[in-house]
């Protein structure tokens, strides 16, 4: 890997092509979205989707995409609502991404087609929800049930999602207490807290980290947010310099590898 593969769009896109698009993404705890009508949007690697909770309990994951001309329906972070409409043109959606109408001078020519919003297979393990473009990825395992949920931080990184990754992924050997799941989640457990970290990629060089805890203080786990924050944004400097990672352990290589795959296809 080179220094531009940490701060140029060419990169990323291989990356959402190859990595992003073929494996399971954690989107958020299920706990986020615990009454019906509860919503995130979020987008992940390239990839805008909405998660929401239907009146039946079910959550759903849906393309942030409307059938009308592929505008985002929704543009706020997340919410409470009974159905989904969109900003550009009004067409309407509920929450399991059923088209419900439009109004008539944008109404769809042909109603009998399909115009529902795209339904995304989705996984809940260990209390996260994970969504995939392709449903034959292999599942996620997470492992022993966490503890109960107990908050969110919500981290804003200016690097790149690989140096997360790497500052995760460095010196941790996979261990009963630590686990790697590619691509975005790393999972450690201490005693009776599981900390749950979900790398959320949005660009080439900004990179949201959600740490979910479970079975201790939420608020406790900032200043280590804030600390980390820091880290991986002087390692992005160093990488922008020239100085690269080194692979210090067998999910640090492998992680590697299967990035360089990505970067195989672009000419």
């Amino acid at each position: 890997m080179k220094s531009e593969d940490y701060a140029q769009g060419d990169a990323f896109q291989a990356e959402k092509r190859a990595i992003f698009a073929s494996q399971w993404l954690p989107v958020c705890a299920e706990a986020q979205i615990p009454k019906a009508g509860d919503f995130l949007s979020v987008t992940v690697g390239g990839w805008s989707v909405i998660v929401t909770r239907d009146p039946a309990g079910n959550v759903n994951v849906l393309r942030n995409m409307c059938r009308h001309q592929n505008m985002p329906v929704v543009g706020v972070p997340g919410g409470n609502c009974e159905n989904f409409r969109c900003r550009f043109h009004g067409w309407t959606f509920d929450l399991q991404g059923k088209f419900l109408g439009a109004p008539p001078p944008v109404a769809p020519r042909d109603p009998s087609a399909n115009h529902d919003l795209i339904v995304l297979p989705i996984l809940i393990e260990a209390g996260i929800v994970f969504f995939s473009l392709d449903s034959f990825a292999p599942k996620p395992s997470l492992g022993a049930a966490l503890p109960a949920y107990s908050g969110t931080i919500v981290t804003e990184i200016a690097a790149n999602w690989k140096v997360v990754v790497e500052h995760l992924l460095e010196g941790r050997p996979s261990s009963d207490d630590f686990a790697w799941q590619p691509p975005l989640l790393a999972l450690r457990r201490t005693g009776s807290v599981a900390i749950v970290e979900q790398i959320v990629p949005h660009t080439f060089l900004r990179t949201r980290l959600f740490t979910h805890v479970f079975g201790g203080e939420a608020d406790g786990h900032k200043p280590i947010a804030e600390v980390f924050k820091t880290d991986c944004e002087v390692l992005q400097g160093g990488r922008a310099a020239g100085t690269m990672p080194v692979d210090d352990n067998a999910l640090l290589s492998a992680f590697h590898q299967e990035v360089e795959k990505a970067y195989a296809g672009i000419s």
